[in-house]
C-alpha cells in the first residue's frame, strides 16, 4: 500500500470470526489496530454510551453483528428491536462519530460488513437481513456525503463463510453437501478472504472506490 503514514483502525466484532481476520491483517498492514466487541466495556446496543474516542480513528470496520432464529410469525418485537439495535443502528452511530475526525483530517477509510441475507431472500433471521440490508443502502447515503473529504465508504457482503455462525450448518454434513453443490466454486470462504478484501478498501489504491458493496461468496448469488 502507498499511505506513507500507518493509520488509527478501530473494528468492531474482532474477538473471533471474519473481525478477527480482519484485525490480523490491518496489524499486517501496520495500521494501529482497536477493536470493539460485545465482551468489551462498550456496549455498542446501548444509546448511552458517548463512543468517547471514535473520532480518532483513520479507518472504521463495522463487523458486529448477531443472529436471531425464528419464523417471521413468532419473531419478538423485543428482538427486532435489538437486532437493528447491533446490526444497524450501532454501525450508524459509530460512523457518524468516527466521520467527524475523519473529516477534519480530510482523509478517511469506513467499511460495512453486510451480507448476503441483505441482498437475499431469507428465511428465520429476518431481523438480522433487513439490518444487513439497511447497512447496504446507508454505505450509499454515506458515501454520497462523505466524498468531498477523502472518505470513503464502502461494504463487503460474505456469503457462506467457515465462522461460528456457519457451525450449525457445516456439522450438519448432508446439509452441508447440499450448500456446498449450490456455490459455484465448491467451497466455503475462509474469514481471511475478506479481510484481505477490506485491507484493500482501507488502502491508497482504493480512493477512488466509494459507496460500493462487494459480494464474497464464491458466486453463491449469480449461480
Amino acid at each position: 500500500m502507498n499511505t506513507t503514514e500507518y493509520k488509527w483502525a478501530l473494528v468492531t466484532g474482532g474477538n473471533k470470526g471474519i473481525g478477527l481476520s480482519i484485525i490480523n491483517r490491518l496489524f499486517k498492514d501496520k495500521h494501529n489496530v482497536t477493536s470493539i466487541s460485545r465482551s468489551a466495556d462498550v456496549d455498542l446496543t446501548d444509546r448511552n454510551e458517548t463512543l468517547e474516542g471514535a473520532e480518532e480513528f483513520d479507518i472504521l470496520v463495522n463487523c458486529a453483528g448477531a443472529q436471531a432464529h425464528s419464523s417471521f410469525i413468532d419473531y419478538p418485537l423485543e428482538q427486532w428491536d435489538y437486532d437493528l439495535e447491533l446490526n444497524l443502528t450501532a454501525h450508524f452511530r459509530l460512523s457518524q462519530v468516527a466521520a467527524r475526525g475523519m473529516k477534519e483530517r480530510g482523509w478517511g477509510r469506513i467499511v460495512n460488513i453486510s451480507s448476503i441475507a441483505g441482498l437475499n431472500g431469507t428465511r428465520n433471521i429476518i431481523g438480522y437481513s433487513v439490518a444487513k440490508a439497511g447497512l447496504i443502502e446507508m454505505t450509499k447515503c454515506m458515501s454520497n456525503e462523505l466524498a468531498p473529504y477523502g472518505i470513503t465508504v464502502n461494504a463487503v457482503a460474505p456469503g457462506f463463510i467457515e465462522t461460528d455462525m456457519l457451525k450449525g450448518l457445516t456439522e450438519n454434513t448432508e446439509h452441508a453437501d447440499q450448500m456446498l453443490k449450490r456455490i459455484p466454486v465448491g467451497k466455503f470462504g475462509k474469514p481471511d478472504d475478506i479481510a484481505n478484501l477490506v485491507s484493500f478498501l482501507c488502502s491508497d489504491e482504493a480512493s477512488y472506490i466509494t459507496g460500493q458493496t462487494f459480494v464474497v461468496d464464491g458466486g453463491f448469488l449469480v449461480r
